[in-house]
């Protein structure tokens, strides 16, 4: 859901290296079900409409700014030295806002929700506190920072856990290291935190005793679902925070009409889109930004990547469809492959084990068995016979198939590109096609006299 925070600021924290993700690639550009966290999170914060969004980079940002492009309203804010959270926001002091609240979530946290978030604001905003920090009540608190109150319930203190008592490390209630805050007095208290701490950093959490000493509001609010809380560090975490998700896009297509047959084996990645009364089959992957339209049936364990499929349409077992569109009320597969390119019009049926690329199959034609079809431009109700393939690739350069109207191919034909087949043309089986087929007629090209050879023994195994 959508809201609308037109004085509210958002800083998204990701200058982290990630050591413990053991990887050359910054952490937050890890992904998590086709989308990298820091997007995740930075649509996430889009859907609050705020007034601008701030991304603190550090670690490789060079390789972030190419990742993320240039939303509209996004600033970035360098953090050189990572020397910790509060010194990580300091860096968008300079930016230009003039947002009352500020939001700080950190780009590590892909499974936030923007529910969650305005829920977080609201409360601020309704109370008028100075500091809100999202918390959560888990049964095991290590790693998180601690939520100190006293006997009125009030907050006094995050503690860290490297920093905790014993006492203190006992308490359930932790510090999702999301926080809404007063925009001036933000940076004013920044200013005052120091780094006397076991990691000798300038940690954010230390702006609450000193708001508190100034006799400021500062409450923690409880979230609904601390499994969104959760921060990707390693591939563990990663792992984990892909099954909570996926569990959570699985739920939501399911609430909106779609059929998900054994779904502890199916990958739906964030950005697919699926119509009502689909059928995703066990095994099957639907990623990147596939579109399913209404009333399609995909798999078992077929896999569709950044393809856009319309109404009505069957998907086979084992197909393989990568960067394809595919019209009304048309089949493919089992075992079919349309690559990059392919793009088939209404009704048009590919069978098994036939590969398609960068070709348009004209509305009802059909290519059933053991096919390759490459380059190539044909038109409709053609029926291309097994084992014919257009020979696209001369050691050097591809070149185009054109094949027109209510074409016939015979088996195990080969058509030798660049060549051009009339429409209503029939081709002979067997035939090797290297010049332009006329229109209607049947074209053959030269075969050998058929013999027989009497007498002859079929030689049996072992014989020399």
């Amino acid at each position: 859901m959508l809201h609308h925070f037109s004085t509210l600021q958002v800083i998204i924290l990701a200058a982290g290296k990630g050591t413990r993700m053991a990887s050359n690639q910054p952490k937050v550009l890890h992904q998590v079900l086709g989308k990298s966290m820091l997007e995740h999170v930075l649509h996430t914060a889009e859907d609050l409409q705020p007034e601008s969004v701030c991304l603190v980079a550090g670690h490789g940002i060079e390789e972030v700014k190419a990742h993320i492009g240039e939303p509209e309203n996004l600033f970035w804010a360098e953090q050189k030295e990572q020397l910790g959270t509060g010194h990580a926001v300091l860096q968008a002091e300079v930016l230009p806002s003039v947002a009352d609240t500020v939001l700080i979530v950190c780009g590590d946290t892909p499974l936030l929700t923007n529910e969650t978030l305005a829920k977080l604001i609201k409360a601020h905003q309704k109370h008028k506190a100075v500091v809100s920090v999202l918390s959560a009540k888990v049964d095991n608190p290590q790693g998180y920072g601690r939520i100190v109150r006293d006997a009125d319930s009030n907050v006094t203190n995050i503690v860290e856990e490297k920093d905790a008592t014993d006492k203190q490390r006992q308490i359930q209630e932790v510090s999702s290291g999301i926080f809404c805050v007063n925009r001036e007095a933000l940076f004013s208290y920044l200013h005052q935190v120091g780094n006397d701490n076991a990691q000798g950093e300038y940690y954010l959490p230390d702006i609450l005793p000193l708001a508190l000493a100034d006799g400021k509001l500062v409450q923690a609010v409880i979230m609904d679902d601390s499994s969104e809380m959760l921060g990707i560090n390693d591939r563990i975490q990663l792992s984990q925070a892909e099954s909570v998700m996926q569990r959570r896009i699985l739920s939501e297509w399911q609430q909106k009409g779609v059929t998900i047959e054994q779904a502890e084996t199916v990958r739906i990645e964030a950005s697919v889109n699926i119509g009502m009364d689909c059928t995703i089959k066990a095994g099957t992957q639907l990623l990147g930004s596939t579109h399913l339209g209404d009333d399609c049936t995909v798999g078992p364990y077929a896999v569709l990547q950044n393809s856009w499929l319309a109404d009505g349409i069957t998907i086979a077992p084992f197909s393989h469809l990568e960067e394809t569109s595919i019209g009304d009320d048309a089949t493919v597969g089992p075992f079919a492959r349309l690559r990059p390119g392919a793009r088939l019009d209404d009704k048009v049926k590919i069978g098994n084990f036939v590969e398609v690329k960068k070709a348009v199959i004209g509305q009802g034609s059909k290519v059933n068995h053991l096919s390759y079809i490459g380059d190539t431009i044909m038109g409709e109700d053609c029926n291309i016979g097994a084992g014919t393939i257009t020979c696209n690739y001369d050691g050097a350069n591809k070149h185009q198939t054109i094949i027109g109207d209510g074409v016939f191919v015979g088996s195990d034909t080969k058509l030798v590109a660049p060549v051009q087949v009339g429409s209503g043309a029939t081709i002979g089986a067997g035939s090797i096609i290297t010049k332009q087929v006329q229109q209607n007629g049947l074209t053959l090209s030269a075969r050998p006299e058929q013999r027989h050879v009497k007498n002859w023994i079929r030689p049996k195994k072992g014989d020399k």
